[in-house]
């Protein structure tokens, strides 16, 4: 069959319309819907950071777990069984070398208990390294969720941060578990201290290169890893660094990466930003603790995993 001229111009043209309507639609999937600042912290061993506070985007439909997976790698990560998704271990290779801090020691011993020396796995820290209660926790903006991972939706400007506790489910981070005694929960043991301000903060000046800013960086990653910091000293930590981004401008390339994305969007997505950042977030606005909503899932958990041996 023959085409006219007008034809073949008309069926070219409603072509073009088609790939073009089709860009943005794309375009829409590959952005991120915000950022959270998310890290990963071992400080009840005594030994900082895995992952020191840094930013990263979700995508639309996303949960935590997708958003911890980005910010660690999914082959990091071991998934727990049982209440929702919770993490049962994350990969820490060059881990094991600290000394659990005294106050910890100290609560475990007189509760009756032992405190192990070694860990389960070498190479991960999971449940049940150093005592029977121990285990990965998460808060979302200085709060302990109540459901697991899984069912966490990431809104942009969060703070997610994972942190290991030792002593009776959160104790040893501040949180009081005595309403849970007879499943191993007790008062707290170290100060109810919000250490949100200071770990966005810590994300924003990460890439700094100026000398000043680095001295001041890692002066508050020493203070914000000690489980007895009370809120002054994390304040001042905070105060102090910002006064030195403040005086020496923070000039960060981020560039990242995800596989995760394009299981989603089909694509790999890379996201390139550079500038000069000067935040000034409010160092003194903080809840004055953390607060746990509901029971917390890693004592969830726990008393699953009780009930299931008992």
């Amino acid at each position: 069959m023959k085409h006219t001229h007008k034809q073949i111009l008309a069926a070219c043209a409603a072509a073009a319309c088609m790939a073009f309507a089709a860009m943005p639609v794309f375009a829409e999937e590959t952005a991120p819907q915000g950022y959270v600042t998310v890290a990963v912290e071992k400080f009840t061993t005594g030994e900082g950071y895995i992952l020191e506070p840094v930013e990263v985007p979700f995508y639309e439909g996303e949960t935590g777990t997708a958003l911890t997976e980005r910010a660690l790698g999914a082959e990091q990560i071991n998934e727990g069984e049982g209440v929702g998704a919770y993490i049962a271990s994350i990969a820490d290779p060059d881990g094991g070398k600290g000394t659990v801090p005294e106050v910890i020691r100290n609560a475990v011993e007189a509760a009756g208990g032992t405190l192990a020396e070694e860990r389960l796995t070498p190479g991960w820290l999971a449940s049940y390294d150093y005592a029977s209660t121990a285990g990965w926790m998460y808060m979302v903006n200085n709060e302990v969720p109540s459901f697991g991972i899984g069912d966490y939706t990431p809104q942009d400007g969060d703070v997610l941060r994972w942190t290991f506790s030792i002593y009776a489910y959160g104790a040893d981070l501040g949180i009081d578990t005595s309403y849970m005694s007879e499943w191993g929960g007790a008062a707290a043991i170290t100060p109810a201290a919000d250490r949100d301000a200071l770990t966005k903060l810590l994300a924003t000046a990460k890439d700094a290169q100026g000398e000043g800013v680095r001295a001041a960086y890692d002066a508050a990653v020493a203070v914000i890893s000690d489980v007895t910091a009370e809120q002054a000293k994390l304040d001042e930590a905070a105060a102090a660094l910002q006064a030195a981004m403040e005086a020496e401008p923070v000039v960060t390339t981020v560039t990242t990466t995800t596989e995760a994305a394009a299981e989603t969007t089909g694509t790999t997505v890379t996201t390139t930003a550079t500038g000069t950042s000067t935040p000034a977030p409010k160092t003194g606005d903080h809840t004055g603790g953390l607060v746990l909503t509901g029971c917390g899932v890693l004592a969830l958990a726990a008393l699953c995993a009780k009930k299931r041996h008992a």
